[in-house]
């Protein structure tokens, strides 16, 4: 008897063990049926989008000596976090956008406005003024640098979008917090205060003069920063040498509201008299920020010889010029969910306003634009079940119960027929720690505002090229992962 009762029990075991892996197996069937046949998809380990808690430099290959390091200020990688991981704040972060947004659309150029000699006039003006009260960046990657003689290290964002470079300076009367002592002037031996009339004292930084130097203010959607216009060494350094600016005009920020969690200010990448590219006469760069938390990016000033002999990067137009606008306005005319169309009609894209901004998160897409992609990407998406509504992201799922997701591919075109594929990162974020809630990373820009504002989430993984002098924008696959 008791051998019948041994058998049976062990008969018991196995089948709760089958069943237990048919389950397993039924979970995650669709998974592996389209890992099988979807090469429109991202076929994705769920545990995979969350943000690592360790630092992989190793993972990133920087391109050679004019490259410098690019962190974000989230991960391990980051010195400001010392190690430890900063989950981003993403109720936060879109309330920024859109202020940002905002900002960007009453900024830029539209020249069918414009067509006469006093047209002309305004132009010219608006070239000086154009982003030179530069509004709330809401960058995630910054770089080191040294300022002054003996070095002072500085922390600056990454801002596409911005005119000038600003830190925080001692005597601060006003000052956020940051992790690295704020830069001291009297410590310097090549600092130098800008007089109101010196050619340094540039438009681009709004100025106003006292005491015969030269004042700038800096707006910003939640805050701001004031402090004199100065001259000072810029160094940057890598593994592979140095670069040297000198001098080097800058805003040396006393009076500051505007926090950007812990770096030290900001570092102006635009296409105006005053920005890092014009001073530098950097007339090609190129940057890949990290997919990972926990990698780091790289920035290259300058075109190097692989830039040169890749042929897979791929270059759109810049639509205006230097004088018309500080930004790097491009074309989109058209999107693919899953290698097929959105149905939008051309016209939609024409109307756009488009443009590359380091200094905004996630993408801002026009309500028909939004729409169209949306509903595209639920029906993809319809095997897994919508949770409702996270802060303004409207689109996402609880992934808890499962070990992979299957992920439609998302790719924006650009004039000139460039494709832009996104990284799945680039496509959906997390906003728990938990996946209980994991949302489409596209936000919809107000009803009025025309302009398509690719956002550095979007651009993650990717190299994006600058090139000042060909006026063009390109894209190619990254080695940052």
């Amino acid at each position: 008897m008791s051998t019948y009762i041994s058998m049976f029990l062990r008969f018991l075991l196995q089948a709760f063990f089958f069943f237990l892996c048919l389950l397993c197996s039924v979970k995650n069937s669709y998974a592996k049926q389209a890992e099988a046949q979807c090469s429109d998809c991202h076929i994705v380990e769920v545990s995979s989008l969350l943000p690592p808690t360790v630092c992989n430099q190793t993972s990133t290959k920087v391109p050679n000596k004019a490259s410098l390091e690019v962190v974000s200020k989230y991960g391990p990688c980051s010195t400001i976090n010392e190690g430890k991981v900063k989950s981003p704040n993403y109720t936060e972060i879109l309330h920024k956008d859109r202020a940002r947004a905002k900002y960007i659309q009453s900024r830029i150029f539209k020249p069918k406005h414009f067509g006469s000699d006093d047209d002309d006039h305004l132009k010219r003006t608006k070239a000086l003024t154009v982003g030179a009260v530069p509004f709330l960046s809401n960058g995630e990657f910054y770089i080191t640098v040294s300022l002054g003689t003996p070095r002072q290290v500085v922390t600056l964002l990454l801002d596409t979008g911005s005119a000038i470079t600003w830190t925080q300076c001692k005597p601060c009367l006003k000052c956020f917090k940051q992790k690295t002592p704020l830069f001291d002037p009297t410590k310097s031996s090549t600092y130098s205060s800008v007089p109101c009339r010196s050619k340094a004292c540039l438009p681009d930084f709004e100025p106003t003069c006292g005491s015969n130097r030269c004042f700038y203010g800096a707006l910003y959607g939640s805050g701001s920063s004031n402090g004199h216009v100065a001259t000072e060494k810029l160094t940057i350094m890598n593994g592979s040498g140095k670069f040297v600016k000198y001098p080097y005009i800058f805003g040396c920020g006393t009076n500051n509201s505007a926090d950007i969690d812990g770096v030290t200010g900001l570092m102006g990448l635009g296409r105006t008299p005053s920005s890092f590219i014009s001073q530098t006469y950097q007339k090609y760069f190129s940057y890949c920020f990290p997919s990972s938390y926990g990698s780091t990016g790289y920035i290259t000033f300058g075109k190097s010889d692989d830039d040169i002999r890749n042929k897979f990067i791929k270059f759109t137009p810049i639509t205006t010029s230097p004088k018309q606008s500080l930004f790097y306005d491009i074309m989109v005319i058209g999107m693919t969910i899953a290698g097929k169309r959105l149905p939008v009609a051309s016209s939609v894209y024409t109307k756009l306003e488009t443009i590359t901004d380091s200094g905004t998160t996630i993408t801002a897409l026009p309500p028909s634009l939004y729409v169209a992609l949306r509903s595209a990407f639920r029906k993809q998406m319809s095997k897994y079940k919508m949770i409702k509504p996270v802060s303004e992201l409207d689109t996402c799922y609880d992934f808890r119960s499962y070990d992979k997701v299957v992920i439609p591919k998302i790719s924006f075109f650009f004039k000139g027929g460039v494709e832009l594929e996104l990284d799945v990162k680039g496509i959906m974020v997390v906003y728990k720690k938990d996946l209980s809630q994991v949302c489409l990373a596209f936000q919809t820009a107000d009803a009025d505002d025309p302009t398509f504002i690719l956002g550095n989430s979007q651009l993650r993984g990717k190299e994006v090229h600058h090139d000042i002098v060909g006026q063009r924008v390109g894209f190619g696959p990254g080695g940052c992962s």
